[in-house]
């Protein structure tokens, strides 16, 4: 499903005014997640599974013969899917159904296909995808709730956290300890493994991205433009760099610099911030505007734009290689894999397309 043009721009025009009585925006485009061999693409009726090395579509034996591995095997219109899986150490594949009807949370083999179970209690739609930690799914749903499900049964392990008014949109993160939530009311929480509510901070405007966590500090950027360094013990604020433009995307590290992009109206600004205090090392502009959170691999930064470029930059922001499709348009972050950068983008003949790292097409895979 392709996001609707006059949506998005009504998006970009009031965004300064999202408030925690605000309506969320809409995010429906791709989501991606991989296991080192395979991707799995959320995007509209199904969850695909590609060999990363071939960029072939996994299949699965059946009376028919060999079809596809995907959920679901035929579409559905009562199933949508664009939050990003989450894979499990036994072998499941957690998502959530982003249609408006029905609300369930699947556990699937991502193998075959077949569910396993189904949790259903949820009374909105699921943007975001889960977290676990040991034996416990931390499931954030469009209705504000944060739901924990017992891992092997789907059922609920304790009552649910209420966190917001609106949709729970961005995954959860943890450092081991905490784990870190954030809302449309500008608020970011963190509870225990036990699902209890540790503290909560809030900041200046509404939060779309999942924080970055590392070394005892939360890295959170806001629709407004700032990042936050947060202690991730207390929530309490270390630094705070404004930057030009609204963030969409989770900040990306390579331990000593962090890497944003904002959107500017049409345009972008692509920023490497220093880590220990959120100074500005550099700043670069682009033509189109930077929807999704960077990746950093190897030395590079990589992101994509709205007028369907893949960027490669050194960390000093000097262009190594840029690719560039056609009318396409990325909204998702890249992945790293395989020595193949992956992509997932909208607008274009194809639904995924892999790069090898020096920026050469490797393969494209239609989705049909």
């Amino acid at each position: 499903m392709k996001l609707k043009l006059i949506k998005l721009i009504a998006i970009f025009g009031s965004i300064i005014f999202l408030t925690a009585c605000g309506s969320a925006p809409s995010a429906n485009w791709p989501a991606t997640t991989t296991d080192g061999q395979n991707i799995y693409l959320s995007n509209g009726g199904h969850v695909y599974s590609v060999n990363i090395a071939s960029g072939v579509e996994n299949t699965v034996a059946s009376a028919e013969g060999n079809v596809p591995a995907r959920f679901p095997q035929k579409a559905d219109a009562a199933l949508s899917f664009f939050a990003p899986v989450a894979l499990t150490a036994d072998g499941q594949m957690l998502v959530g159904n982003a249609a408006t009807k029905k609300h369930e949370y699947f556990s699937v083999d991502p193998k075959t296909g077949n569910i396993n179970w189904t949790f259903s209690d949820a009374k909105n739609s699921w943007m975001a995808g889960s977290l676990i930690i040991d034996q416990t799914i931390f499931a954030p749903s469009g209705d504000g709730n944060l739901y924990l499900l017992d891992l092997k049964t789907g059922k609920t392990a304790k009552p649910a956290l209420k966190l917001s008014e609106h949709s729970l949109w961005a995954s959860p993160v943890n450092d081991g300890e905490l784990v870190f939530i954030v809302t449309m009311e500008h608020e970011v929480v963190a509870v225990d493994k036990a699902g209890e509510k540790v503290w909560a901070q809030e900041l200046d405007t509404s939060i779309l991205a999942s924080p970055l966590v590392l070394d005892g500090t939360l890295y959170v950027a806001t629709l407004s433009g700032n990042v936050f360094a947060l202690d991730t013990a207390t929530g309490e604020q270390k630094w705070n760099t404004a930057l030009q433009g609204n963030i969409w995307g989770t900040p990306a590290t390579d331990g000593s610099s962090l890497f944003v992009g904002t959107v500017t109206g049409k345009t972008g600004k692509f920023y490497s911030l220093n880590i220990a205090d959120g100074t500005i090392q550099w700043q670069k502009d682009e033509s189109g505007s930077i929807i999704a959170g960077a990746v950093v691999s190897n030395g590079m930064v990589y992101f994509g734009t709205e007028l369907g470029k893949l960027q490669a930059l050194d960390l000093t922001g000097a262009p190594k290689w840029q690719a560039v499709i056609e009318n396409a348009k990325f909204y998702t972050s890249p992945l790293i894999s395989n020595d193949s950068v992956l992509m997932a983008p909208m607008n274009a003949d194809f639904v995924l397309v892999a790069y090898d790292l020096n920026g050469v097409q490797r393969w494209t895979f239609d989705g049909k």
